[in-house]
């Protein structure tokens, strides 16, 4: 074994800037299983929206901070950072040889770590992201603040008060979330946008204009012509070229990085946790190049660690470590009480009023009938579409309530812990989001006889992938296809290790000093009907601020 004191110089970190800027593939290949021994005063795991915020915090506390992100650094404003949607090439997917996003066309390449992992599960798979700023570069961008009452009956412990005097408003003002101005929305590439609103008042539904972690003035400059075409084309599912898009890495993680005291790793991946008594922590990790390829292995110590990487990443290391016996004493109730937000996404096709295409971005407008039942709580939106041309569909991904009954089982023969997920996990919001989607579209003429031969022909005419979903939405009742039927997947995956659960209330892990989950691994299932980030956000939030008062 090889050993280095500190964490600021030397061969990892050398290369892991190298990996940031493209060249970590010149190394040679790692040939012996020599392993560089290295401590940090504090360590964060993940560098997404939660990662960010405690690294920030941190940071700001004077805290030395060294933050491990499985992917690459992802630079932008440039014109072809990002792969286009319905072009998708290597940078589309995380070490597999083909897109994962669906609705993408099919296509090979070599494997590369890009964007987006699909884990795979028994019931429910889940779509992570993966780079500096973790998912919040390829996310949806939208911020929904749910209600308190169907907050706090999905997430007992945490006054919703609190979050909403302190924490919520910290958080968009840090990250710079507002909604879409009028002059944006009034441009006709928002056609789309400003018919969802139209259709809700049609309906009796009251839309409101949702904050979105979006730069308008960049989208402003998309629209003159002085930035490349992204929001206003669609392009945000994966990635923004203009740079409008507002991730954790321009914000938070940037600011963390400026005050000198947080290091950003690129490309190193965490396997292992170990408990190694005197309440320190070992993680054993990979340094690897964009093909893949390990090219250190590192054994990382420190007093101080941060889960955050993601529902789904904490659960599996968190559960694995449980099972393998690096962390032991802690409770069954890891990798539990999970569940998929409840989310949904219908397909409208045969649409009787021109739609958009392709349709501007953002998501930007949501209908959310009020009631404290959280049984009932639900949200509709619209999801603009890189679509090549008008093709008369809406993508309208809705948030409802759902049970916190998945959870990840250790598989012994793999080593690995697996995601087992009820089909009725979600009944809630599959009940709701279908019926609140058959509302809004029912003032529309009654769809014809002919629907199935139009949309055949216009689905012709679309790439593979895409082409197949709207030919299904055809078939389905009143053209409306739940995507979460043939494909159930989900975005905002949530719990695992959740408050009052596996850590107290402020994210620190029960029985292990030290040890801290600042992610969407808190929250058992839904943040109530919305869509997580805000809440995530505030959550996070305010476990740092009991973390740095009481100390580390």
């Amino acid at each position: 074994m090889t050993s280095r004191r500190g964490f600021l110089t030397g061969t990892a970190l050398g290369a892991a800037a190298l990996g940031a800027a493209g060249t970590a593939t010149a190394a040679p290949a790692l040939l012996r299983r020599e392993v560089t021994a290295m401590s940090a005063p504090a360590v964060v795991v993940g560098s997404g929206l939660g990662g960010s915020i405690a690294a920030a915090r941190l940071a700001e506390a004077g805290v030395r901070t060294l933050v491990l992100e499985r992917g690459r650094r992802w630079t932008t404003p440039a014109t072809d950072t990002f792969p286009p949607f319905l072009r998708p090439d290597r940078r589309s997917s995380w070490l597999t040889p083909a897109p994962v996003f669906p609705g993408q066309p099919p296509t090979l390449y070599r494997p590369y770590t890009g964007l987006f992992e699909k884990v795979s599960g028994r019931g429910m798979s889940v779509l992570c992201g993966a780079g500096v700023g973790g998912s919040t570069l390829v996310y949806a961008g939208v911020w929904i603040r749910p209600d308190a009452a169907v907050f706090s009956a999905a997430v007992p412990g945490i006054d919703h008060d609190e979050l909403a005097a302190v924490h919520y408003p910290r958080a968009a003002a840090r990250v710079g979330v507002s909604p879409i101005p009028d002059d944006v929305l009034a441009h006709p590439a928002h056609v789309g946008t400003r018919l969802f609103l139209e259709q809700a008042r049609r309906a009796g539904l009251t839309a409101q204009l949702l904050p979105n972690a979006t730069d308008w003035d960049v989208v402003r400059a998309e629209f003159a012509g002085r930035a490349t075409p992204s929001m206003s084309v669609g392009e945000y599912f994966t990635g923004v070229n203009s740079g409008a898009r507002l991730s954790a890495d321009k914000n938070y993680l940037r600011d963390a990085e400026a005050s000198g005291l947080v290091t950003v790793a690129p490309l190193h991946r965490v396997v292992d946790l170990h408990a190694v008594g005197g309440g320190r922590y070992r993680l054993d990790v990979e340094r690897i190049d964009t093909d893949g390829v390990v090219r250190e292995r590192i054994a990382l110590t420190t007093g101080a660690l941060f889960l955050a990487a993601g529902s789904t990443g904490t659960s599996r290391l968190l559960v694995r470590a449980r099972e393998t016996g690096t962390l032991p004493d802690l409770t069954a109730d890891a990798g539990r009480f999970w569940g998929n937000n409840g989310d949904r996404i219908q397909l409208r096709v045969g649409v009787p009023e021109p739609a958009g295409g392709p349709q501007a971005g953002p998501m930007a407008a949501g209908i959310r009938p009020p009631t404290d039942d959280r049984a009932e709580a639900v949200t509709l939106t619209f999801g603009p579409a890189p679509l090549p041309f008008d093709v008369r569909a809406m993508s309208l991904p809705g948030f409802g309530a759902c049970d916190p009954v998945g959870e990840f089982r250790f598989d012994g023969a793999t080593g690995e812990a697996v995601l087992h997920w009820p089909p009725d996990g979600d009944a809630d919001a599959q009940r709701t989001v279908r019926d609140l989607t058959q509302r809004l579209i029912a003032p529309d003429a009654p769809v014809g006889a002919g629907l199935g031969r139009v949309v055949s022909d216009v689905a012709s005419r679309l790439p593979a992938g895409l082409s197949g979903l709207v030919a299904r939405a055809a078939d389905a009742p009143s053209g409306v296809l739940d995507l979460g039927t043939p494909d159930p997947v989900t975005w905002h995956p949530l719990g695992g290790a959740v408050l009052g659960r596996v850590t107290d209330d402020r994210g620190r892990v029960a029985g292990h000093p030290g040890l801290h989950v600042v992610d969407g691994a808190l929250v058992p299932g839904t943040t109530g009907s919305t869509n997580p980030s805000w809440t995530i956000a505030a959550i996070v939030e305010r476990a740092m601020d009991g973390i740095l008062r009481d100390g580390l």
